[in-house]
């Protein structure tokens, strides 16, 4: 009986979730992201395979209310809790992603499920919920971590990287390809990198973008790609108002700047309103600030959960006291106020 050599295909689908599993952890490495990279580079059933598995992993989360996606999950729930195997787990992952391959093309064709289908074909979509942080890992090995509220779009073609970060913040640790320039579309500008490190965070009134390593150009998004661009360098941040003119550069402590990334917040000189309103957009804390003391100004870093440090050095810096009121909400007031709140109770 002549014997059968293993799938090919299969053990590349197996490959690419043990790597999805690995790139995930919190105790992954930059050697772990070379070793990625050249496992990328090896074979290129292992970058299809990789590009299958993530496009199916996106869509079972943007789309995980389908009562169908919901029953595949907890379905992959069960068998994974069966077992305690890592690699079996992972596997699991994978069996579910491909299950739900096949589901998608069973189902109804509504609206929803147009968009799944146009999805895996084309333009990925990354989204974190309201007190989620995730760091992704795109097809040419470029790393990503979302922060909380982010939506970014992301499409990689031959010659071209182009991302869409719609709204929220994203570190971004591109991996070099100069045939393949990287382009980030942020608000109504563009920034474009070769390999290089660097932060873009997108709100309503302001746009940042905070370079850590490397080179960036950044021009205005409706421009052609020979128009004039600001060159930014290591420890530069670059502050612009959607339609405001021109940008303010200015040099900041990277490792503050980016403090968001390892789960710290940061402040300097920021008005208390502005930080309380980001730190309760990102955790399960609601901060409620007085519009008396809304404009002081706060400064210093803050470990993301430690609520009662953030209380104490708010009470000490500034000239406000802090309380908690039957909703479990964070009151921030003056001082005067807090105390005859208090004595009313």
């Amino acid at each position: 009986m002549m014997a059968i050599g293993p799938d090919p295909e299969a053990a590349a689908a197996d490959a690419a979730a043990e790597w999805d599993a690995r790139l995930r952890s919190a105790t992954a490495t930059d050697d772990d992201l070379r070793d990625f990279q050249a496992w990328l580079a090896a074979d290129a059933a292992h970058q299809a395979a990789y590009d299958r598995l993530q496009a199916v992993l996106r869509s079972l989360k943007a789309h995980a209310d389908l009562p169908e996606l919901s029953a595949l999950r907890d379905e992959a729930r069960r068998r994974v809790r069966a077992t305690r195997q890592r690699r079996w787990a992972a596997g699991i992952t994978l069996a579910a992603s491909l299950a739900a391959v096949g589901l998608f093309a069973a189902l109804p064709q509504t609206g929803t499920t147009t968009a799944i289908l146009a999805e895996l074909q084309g333009e990925a979509l990354y989204v974190t919920g309201a007190q989620e942080r995730t760091r992704v890992t795109l097809a040419d090995g470029s790393l990503v971590t979302l922060d909380s509220g982010t939506r970014m779009a992301v499409r990689l073609d031959r010659d071209a990287r182009n991302v869409t970060l719609q709204t929220g913040r994203a570190l971004f640790k591109v991996a070099k390809d100069s045939a393949r320039p990287f382009t980030v579309k942020a608000g109504d500008r563009a920034i474009t990198a070769l390999g290089t490190v660097f932060d873009v965070r997108v709100q309503p009134r302001e746009l940042r973008v905070t370079l850590a390593e490397g080179v960036v150009a950044v021009r205005p998004a409706a421009a052609s790609r020979d128009a004039p661009q600001q060159i930014m360098r290591p420890r530069q941040q670059m502050v612009a108002i959607p339609g405001g003119g021109a940008a303010v550069v200015r040099t900041v402590d990277i490792r503050n700047a980016l403090a968001w990334a390892e789960r710290q917040f940061f402040f300097e000189d920021e008005p208390l309103a502005s930080a309380a309103q980001e730190i309760s957009s990102t955790t399960d804390l609601t901060i409620v600030v007085d519009p008396a003391v809304a404009q002081l100004r706060i400064n210093g870093s803050f470990r993301i959960g430690d609520e009662a440090a953030f209380a104490e050095a708010l009470q000490l810096a500034l000239p406000v006291a802090v309380r908690r009121d039957g909703q479990g909400r964070l009151i921030v007031a003056p001082v005067a106020d807090i105390g005859r709140s208090t004595a009313a109770r």
